[in-house]
């Protein structure tokens, strides 16, 4: 009599229909329950937003791994996947099949459910369900993580947004008093906007606060945090007191300057910016604060425009 065969991921192997058939059906149902387990976990994750996707499931150990460069020998060691632990070939960016670099998931799918590596894990049914709702998860994922990255970065200049200033300040100024340190605001006004826009038009406009942008992002240190609150206004969060804003200020301004020799004869415009800065203490809050150094970085605009007035 001919024997009949299933194959389950490892969770026994090839088995015979049979005496062990119940059994194998009982490990079955129980891998499925893990599997609607991790999944409820990732669903509660996933509310917080969290990037970290990959780890969403320890039912990867349970899968027989086949990687890619293994079955189709490549040796394209700069390939995002080559001796990677992620086996999931089809859903990382960047993967060298085909000669080419590939885009990412949503856009190179297609060509992966035609890949030999990809349909072996679509041969077992329990194996393909798994597989399909793993593929799911991660587009879904995806997606949140990008409408994130919209909803808190400025499109222009890819700065973070008044949004998500407004989402993570209370954040900060908690994490300032836990570790003891002060926090500051530096708020930047770019000058001459309305110049540059209305005689050179907006799109030079437009280069202009990206131009502006890059340098106040490159200038400051890589713990600060740096927005744009709208138009030409900027803001820089730091911690660090009074003496060492008022240097990350000299700092900006001397990198303004800098940038205006360097690039005075490749741009038709030159960077100016008018600067206040303020730091927050245990007694006031911190929207006092920020007026404070709105306040100044007004001061700083009224006297430039009267020096230019006057010669003064």
């Amino acid at each position: 009599m001919q024997t009949e065969y299933l194959l389950y991921p490892k969770i026994g192997g090839i088995v015979k229909k049979g005496a062990d058939y119940k059994k194998e059906a009982i490990e079955s149902e129980d891998f499925l329950h893990r599997m609607n387990s991790d999944l409820e976990k990732f669903i509660k994750h996933s509310i917080e937003i969290s990037s970290e996707v990959k780890q969403w499931s320890s039912l990867h150990n349970e899968l027989h791994t086949v990687r890619c460069f293994e079955i189709k020998k490549c040796s394209k060691k700069d390939c995002p996947v080559y001796n990677s632990d992620d086996y999931r070939c089809w859903l990382q960016a960047g993967t060298m099949c085909r000669g080419e670099v590939q885009g990412e998931f949503a856009k190179k799918y297609a060509s992966c459910s035609e890949c030999d590596v990809f349909t072996m894990y679509h041969k077992e049914p329990t194996t393909e369900l798994f597989k399909n709702i793993d593929i799911l998860i991660y587009h879904l994922q995806d997606r949140a993580i990008k409408l994130r990255e919209l909803a808190m970065k400025d499109q222009l200049t890819d700065l973070y947004n008044r949004h998500f200033f407004n989402e993570i300040i209370e954040r900060e100024i908690a994490s300032a008093e836990r570790k003891e340190e002060q926090l500051s605001f530096i708020v930047i006004d770019l000058d001459n906007m309305k110049k540059v826009n209305d005689s050179l038009g907006h799109f030079i406009g437009d280069q202009y606060i990206i131009t502006a942008a890059k340098l106040i992002k490159n200038t400051v240190r890589k713990a600060d945090i740096v927005f744009r609150l709208g138009g030409d206004e900027f803001l820089v969060i730091l911690n660090a007191g009074k003496d060492k804003t008022a240097k990350m200020v000299e700092r900006l301004l001397k990198a303004t300057d800098k940038w205006n020799k360097e690039n005075s004869e490749n741009v038709s415009y030159s960077l100016s910016f008018s600067i206040g800065h303020a730091t927050c203490d245990k007694k006031t809050d911190y929207q006092s604060v920020l007026k404070e150094a709105d306040k100044r970085m007004y001061a700083d605009k009224k006297a430039k425009k009267k020096k230019q007035q006057t010669g003064k």
